[in-house]
């Protein structure tokens, strides 16, 4: 849901406002995304299985929150925003193999085919809703309120610099946060730790 907020929806704009409209950059940044996820599925593709699959996601999900939103949030230029994409994206592939590992493993054969057709329904019925609301955040509350004069915007300017796209820049900031504190969280979870006996 996070992914739908941010990089799926208000990454464009972010990074075409804070580089002056700069094309090139944007397709820097997308081209470092796209090699993260084709890196990420070769290295899932040559590792041993894993034997604690539920720590493998939440612990990639976590890197991929802290290295990829949070970076991208602070980052001020095309380096820092290729290295976020890559280092968002490059986790991702081990996520959903895993996920994947673990259903067939937990689900038996015969309902596989409607709990997978669950699961992606609600899955994907995520992604209008984060598109909409992503898009909402960014011109009516967050880029408002980084144009204001208050205490917290002063100290977020510290972090994510001021301008436009820099209300969208906190709304990467806060994902990351939250992602990335939520998938840390996950990992104490007794119901969650149940699934590494896969």
């Amino acid at each position: 849901f996070f992914s739908r907020l941010t990089y799926e929806n208000i990454l464009s704009p972010m990074i075409l406002s804070r580089s002056s409209s700069n094309n090139v950059v944007l397709g820097i940044v997308n081209a470092c995304m796209g090699i993260g996820g084709i890196i990420g599925g070769l290295l899932v593709s040559v590792k041993k299985e894993s034997r604690k699959k539920a720590n493998v996601i939440y612990i990639s999900a976590a890197i991929s929150f802290l290295l990829g939103d949070l970076t991208m949030a602070i980052g001020r230029n095309v380096f820092f925003w290729s290295f976020a994409a890559f280092a968002a994206s490059l986790p991702i592939p081990f996520i959903t193999a895993e996920q994947n590992v673990i259903l067939y493993k937990k689900i038996p054969e015969k309902i596989q085919g409607r709990v997978f057709a669950v699961r992606n329904a609600v899955q994907y019925s995520t992604i209008p809703l984060g598109i909409l609301l992503g898009g909402y955040l960014a011109d009516y509350i967050f880029e408002p309120f980084m144009r204001s004069d208050t205490d917290i915007v002063s100290l977020l300017e510290i972090l994510v610099g001021n301008g436009a796209g820099s209300g969208m820049a906190v709304m990467f900031l806060c994902t990351g946060v939250c992602g990335f504190a939520m998938s840390i969280l996950s990992l104490y979870s007794k119901k969650i730790q149940e699934l590494n006996n896969c």
